[in-house]
């Protein structure tokens, strides 16, 4: 055969030697298209059968060509049907292997910083029970969530900057709805956070909250605690795990400024954006909505019991790749590690998704316990319980009426001359003053209520 011949390739590079043999041999046979029967026991096989070979072996086999027996060149054709079988079996498997390994690829640099973060964070993974999930429309997943009015409103002002995630920027008001909590693009299409106070029924004041500096590129979500100091949000960071993290950050009453916001950490965290975390304190239930493992358009809303302090999973204890399912919420039942605490956090979900629904329900919801929501006067064990609930409404009222107050003077403080406004600027910060104080008391006698009727058995 000629050299050149010997180098022709095939599909997977160079012609196995073992198959230029073959061709050889039929070569050597001179006839071009050789009509190849094999004959045994009466039975004929074409030659394109692969299991020429198992019969053509058998000594009692005779091959022929073109119709004549040649025993000479069976023996070589079998050789070579026999080298021919083992180089495509080999080949075979060569081309599976080949198929099965798993293809080695380069993380960039961002990959790296993120898969380092994850790892310092997961030691710190917060213990969270997850109670219930649901994924709905990305659009509008801000009415899945039955928010108590005692705790505010959130919303969204209807216009979607963010193009690329389509999200609306979120809005916060607070119980009171004098303070409001906002993300708006600016020039550059990008999610600032802004606040305001509702003055004479307008919202005015508006304020930047520029004292994150250049640290996020988008800010949205906002939620403000009813201590309405803790303020959480979601941002896309330089620090962050990547699309939107949950953060959390103080409010200094003095200043009147916000602290340096921290990362909510794992498991409120991900790769995926993560968009909102809301807590009603009054029922002890939260919300977390994120689209991580969602397909496009979607979201996923994690209903949680809030701990009152964080505690982390101890590695060592639960293991490594526990804990790793845990931060990146695989299975929320791997949480329910405590039912009583389970069956009372669901059965206030299910009365606060009642009370949501229920355009017609009662204007009185005390929480008493995890278990116990009042929607009567005539629920109440103790006599002065309900004495004390009907001051607590006149001093909710006063504290509304002291509000409405304060817009009023301070939209007369905008209008004023200066001597008015030294007169009125005295006055709105007595009321201020009033109103903080008024707010203390009734988170005071919320408090002495609910112990109370408690050590009663309220249940």
């Amino acid at each position: 055969m000629p050299k050149e011949s010997m180098k022709k390739r095939s599909r997977h590079g160079l012609i196995p030697p073992k198959i230029i043999i073959f061709a050889s041999c039929l070569m050597w046979t001179d006839v071009p298209e050789a009509r190849l029967t094999c004959t045994t026991q009466n039975r004929k096989v074409k030659s394109t059968d692969v299991k020429l070979l198992d019969f053509c072996k058998h000594d009692k086999t005779t091959l022929k060509v073109n119709g004549k027996t040649n025993m000479l060149k069976t023996k070589i054709i079998s050789l070579s049907l026999l080298l021919l079988s083992t180089c495509i079996a080999t080949q075979a498997q060569k081309r599976k292997k080949t198929k099965g390994k798993a293809v080695k690829t380069e993380m960039t640099e961002e990959q790296e910083r993120v898969e380092a973060m994850r790892e310092r964070m997961l030691p710190s993974t917060a213990q969270v029970m997850f109670i219930d999930s649901v994924v709905t429309d990305k659009a509008g997943f801000i009415s899945k969530i039955p928010l108590n009015s005692e705790s505010g409103e959130i919303g969204t002002t209807g216009e979607a900057a963010d193009t690329a995630a389509s999200i609306p920027g979120g809005t916060y008001v607070n119980e009171f709805g004098n303070k409001r909590f906002y993300a708006k693009a600016d020039t550059s299409g990008h999610y600032r956070l802004y606040t305001a106070d509702k003055l004479g029924g307008k919202w005015m004041g508006e304020r930047l909250i520029d004292e994150f500096g250049d640290e996020f590129e988008d800010i949205n979500f906002p939620y403000m605690m009813a201590d309405g100091v803790t303020l959480y949000f979601a941002a896309k960071g330089k620090e962050g795990l990547g699309g939107y993290d949950i953060y959390m950050t103080r409010y200094d009453r003095e200043t009147g400024r916000f602290y340096e916001p921290e990362n909510a950490g794992l498991p409120y965290n991900s790769t995926g954006n993560d968009y909102y975390c809301v807590i009603d304190e009054f029922d002890n239930i939260g919300w977390l909505v994120t689209d991580r493992r969602q397909p496009n358009g979607k979201v996923c809303i994690y209903t949680f019991v809030p701990a009152e302090t964080r505690t982390a999973y101890d590695i060592e204890a639960v293991g490594e790749s526990k804990v790793e399912s845990l931060a990146d919420i695989r299975s929320i039942s791997d949480t329910w590690t405590d039912d009583a605490k389970l069956q009372a956090a669901r059965a206030r979900l299910k009365a606060m998704t009642a009370r949501k629904s229920d355009a017609g329900r009662s204007q009185m919801a005390f929480v008493v316990n995890d278990r116990t929501v009042y929607t009567s006067a005539a629920d109440f064990k103790s006599p002065t319980n309900r004495q004390r609930f009907t001051k607590l409404c006149n001093m909710k009222d006063n504290a509304a009426e002291l509000a409405e107050s304060l817009d009023d003077m301070r939209l007369e403080y905008a209008k004023s001359s200066s001597a008015s406004k030294r007169q009125l600027g005295a006055s709105i910060l007595k009321a201020e003053r009033q109103f903080e104080t008024l707010e203390a008391n009734i988170k005071k006698l919320e408090k002495e209520i609910r112990n109370t009727e408690n050590m009663m058995g309220g249940k």
